[in-house]
């Protein structure tokens, strides 16, 4: 038998593997999946009320992360693809998009590379639609569930009282709203 040139040939394999992905892990690792959330089922909305984008942002608590919905209408027509993010603000009551600061990013990955959604674990935990996919057109209604996305606030991918923040091609922060518990 021969282990030994077996092992270090899968130790070699994997080693070149990792050494070949593009996935950045941040200053403090990979982000963790979050199985402590207070309540599970617990709801907390950011609600879209500009003059053209309206709709929802929820986010219910579940046994392992965050269970997202996006019910959003109204985004500009050819500024497209959208970009949406938890930001580290909530939105000021001057409705100020640009005072949310930054994205969630717990884990000090930094946006550059962007997001590979196949290494979701890898990713600023605010980048949702890094992880989850663009808004292509003017409307979208979507669920998802992001595992490292957290309502306990100990937790380090905490997002309530955050901003939602829909950016267009251009990086513009176009609107904003801010993640409340629902009542």
């Amino acid at each position: 038998m021969h282990f030994p040139s077996v092992f270090r040939l899968v130790a070699t394999a994997t080693l070149a593997v990792c050494q070949s992905s593009n996935n950045t892990t941040g200053k403090l690792g990979d982000a963790r999946p979050v199985r402590n959330n207070p309540v599970i089922g617990e709801v907390w909305m950011a609600k879209f009320d500009s003059p053209t984008v309206k709709g929802f942002v929820t986010a219910v608590a579940n046994t392992v992360g965050v269970n997202y919905t996006i019910d959003v209408t109204g985004l500009p027509v050819g500024q497209g693809p959208f970009k949406y993010h938890v930001h580290l603000r909530p939105v000021p009551s001057d409705g100020n998009c640009a005072d949310t600061a930054g994205h969630l990013d717990s884990y000090l990955r930094g946006d550059s590379p962007p997001c590979n959604s196949a290494a979701p674990q890898t990713c600023e935990v605010g980048d949702l639609s890094g992880k989850y996919g663009m808004v292509t057109g003017p409307s979208v209604l979507k669920s998802f569930n992001d595992p490292y996305s957290a309502l306990n606030v100990v937790n380090l991918g905490y997002i309530g009282n955050r901003g939602i923040v829909f950016h267009d091609a251009s990086s513009a922060r176009i609107a904003c709203a801010t993640l409340q518990k629902a009542e």
